[in-house]
Formats: structure tokens, C-alpha cells, sequence
């Protein structure tokens, strides 16, 4: 009898193809549920031990409780109440400041001020009443919002934006600068070349200055743009809010370099290196250049740097006219408290508050 082929039972097909993505995918879900709730805790408590550490230097921070949320791919944290007051009384305050941060890059977060903001402005030393308290500056707008990144460095990369903002004081006989604006703008970042320098620019457009302000006597009810930039050296000594410790420290700003337009005036300023002295008056040279039409000396006076008593010396210097084919060009020198243009004396050097 010849030997019959007899079929093998056929192998029950596997079924890895159809379990093992699934099986992959939960546990990858599991790890990642894991460290998400991992960091959530581990922000929480970082938090927590910097508002004591802050606490213990003498700063108020205050903000109702907290959790982290967002999860699967967020960061998201809520701060209700928020206030955070240095001890020289300058600090922010918001009803409600949001947090946020992809949760693959945790390096940069963003801020925003969903119900405005509140700018504590501290308080100014004077020789006759001792300390003033300055008040206070309400923030609100379409949008205030900033990034920070760069949080394991010595110095951080931070953009603020503010869109229509509208700045109003608590106390009328301390003017803010601005009283409203387009845009805001404001940056910082390391400096390449440098160690603990960095690099700044300021801008706002379409803005108004309070009438009591410095803008506001030079263009009143006029819209003017505005744009600073320079290089900050001892960047960290600012990181207590004392002005004081970054003179102290060497701090210097250089290639300084700011434009004004305000009504048919054109002002550009130049200053190669710009201190502050003991009394916080500043100390360096200003290239300074007006465009437009008019009485320059009468914008100088607006701005603080001819002052009034020292008109009739000064007209000689400045001149009478201008015209925005034959701008007027002056090097003014702070030192030893004073503004001057050669060997003249013409205000009181400006002080930094």
C-alpha cells in the first residue's frame, strides 16, 4: 500500500499584525501618560519653591491655587490673582495670567494677560518728602501677551507684545509716558559676542503720550513712533529690580541708538556708551539730530534737555531754526549731574528711575 500524502494541519495565522500596533501604541501611551504627569508634578513643585525663595527675599508673590493641565501635548497653567511685587514696590499684578508651553519643548513658554494688567511702579527717593510711592499704571488691550525661552541660561530670550493698549495711572501728578498706542512692542535677548550682555529694542507705534509727559510736552494730541535699541553689559545684576546693583556692578549700555516721529519732527539719538551715576543720573555722550520745521530750542525744552533758566545761553549753540533740509546736529555730554553742550551747562542731567 503506497503511502498516502497526508495534508499538515495548517498554522493558525498570527495574530501580532493585528495586536502588536495596538499593544505599541498603549504602551508608548502609558510612558508618555507617565512623564506628563511626572513634569505636571515636577512644575508644580517648582513653582511653588520659587514664589518661597522669592517670598524669603523679600518679594510679595501671591496667585490662588494651581494644577497643571493640557494634557496629552500641552502645558497649561492658570495663575488667578496673580501679583508679584519686588521689595522696592515695582512688580505686575493680573487678574488672570496664562501660561503655556508644548510639552516636547519645555524651554519656551508663553504668557498672556487675558484680563489686562496692573504695573506697580514703586517709589522715588526725594531729598525733601523721602520716599514716594509712584502708583500705579492699568494695562489692558486687544492683546498683552510674551514669550520667554532660554530658562536654563544666565540671561533669557523674552518678546512682550501689546496690541491697542491703553495705559492708564492711578496718580495724575505722575505721568506715564504713554497713554495709548497701535503696538508695543519690546525684546531681549543674549548677546552673541558677549557674555551677560544683552541686546534690546523697544518700540511703539501709533502711541500717545500722557500730556503731562515728556512726549506729551513735546507734540501735545499728537501720535508719534518710537524706537530704542542697544546693548545692556551685566544684564543678570538687573535680576533683583535695583537699578543700584547694575551700577554697582559695572553695568554700561552701549551702541545706543533711538528715533522719535512725532508730527512733522524727526529726532534721531546716538550714544556710544550711557551709565548711570551714584544718584542714578546719567552719565556719557548723545548725538542728537532734529528734522522738521520750527524752533528747535523749543522742542529741547519740551524734552528736558535745555532747561528753561538756561534758554539765553543756549540759543547760540542751537540756533533758531530748522528746516528738514538743514536739520539742527548737537553733542550733548551728562556729567557730574549735569546736561551740557561743550563747556555749557544747559539742565540737569536726566535721572533714571
Amino acid at each position: 500500500m503506497t503511502e498516502a500524502s497526508v495534508s499538515k494541519p495548517k498554522k493558525k495565522p498570527s495574530r501580532w499584525g493585528l495586536f502588536g500596533p495596538i499593544l505599541i501604541f498603549l504602551v508608548l501611551l502609558a510612558g508618555w501618560t507617565g512623564y506628563w504627569f511626572y513634569v505636571a508634578s515636577q512644575l508644580e513643585n517648582r513653582i511653588a519653591l520659587t514664589r518661597q525663595n522669592l517670598i524669603d527675599a523679600g518679594y510679595h508673590v501671591g496667585y490662588s491655587p494651581l494644577h497643571v493641565q493640557g494634557y496629552p501635548f500641552r502645558m497649561f497653567i492658570a495663575l488667578d490673582k496673580f501679583e508679584a511685587i519686588a521689595p522696592t514696590g515695582k512688580g505686575f499684578a493680573a487678574p488672570r495670567l496664562e501660561a503655556e508651553a508644548s510639552a516636547f519643548v519645555l524651554d519656551k513658554w508663553v504668557f498672556v494677560a487675558t484680563e489686562g494688567l496692573t504695573y506697580y511702579r514703586g517709589r522715588r527717593e526725594t531729598p525733601d518728602l523721602g520716599a514716594i510711592d509712584l502708583g500705579e499704571v492699568k494695562i489692558t488691550g486687544d492683546a498683552l501677551r510674551a514669550s520667554v525661552s532660554g530658562w536654563t541660561q544666565p540671561i533669557q530670550t523674552i518678546a512682550v507684545e501689546g496690541l491697542n493698549p491703553i495705559f492708564t495711572v492711578s496718580k495724575a501728578e505722575y505721568p506715564f509716558l504713554l497713554q495709548s498706542a497701535q503696538r508695543f512692542e519690546a525684546y531681549l535677548r543674549p548677546n552673541a559676542a558677549a557674555v551677560d550682555n544683552a541686546d534690546f529694542l523697544w518700540r511703539v507705534t501709533g502711541a500717545k503720550g500722557h500730556p503731562e509727559s515728556l512726549i506729551g510736552r513735546m507734540g501735545p494730541n499728537k501720535t508719534f513712533d518710537l524706537h530704542l535699541e542697544g546693548t545692556v553689559g551685566q544684564a543678570a545684576k538687573f535680576k533683583d529690580g535695583r537699578l543700584t546693583a547694575w551700577r554697582d556692578g559695572g553695568g554700561v549700555m552701549t551702541g545706543v541708538k533711538a528715533s522719535l516721529h512725532i508730527g512733522d519732527l524727526e529726532i534721531f539719538g546716538q550714544s556710544d556708551a550711557m551709565r548711570v551715576d551714584p544718584n542714578l543720573a546719567l552719565q556719557g555722550p548723545l548725538n542728537v539730530e532734529i528734522k522738521g520745521s520750527g524752533d528747535p530750542v523749543t522742542f529741547l525744552l519740551g524734552a528736558g534737555l535745555i532747561a528753561p533758566e538756561y534758554e539765553p545761553l543756549a540759543r547760540p549753540f542751537v540756533g533758531t531754526t530748522m528746516t528738514a533740509d538743514k536739520p539742527v546736529k548737537l553733542k550733548f555730554d551728562f556729567r557730574d549731574g549735569g546736561t551740557y553742550v561743550g563747556p555749557l551747562k544747559v539742565s540737569d542731567a536726566p535721572v533714571v528711575r
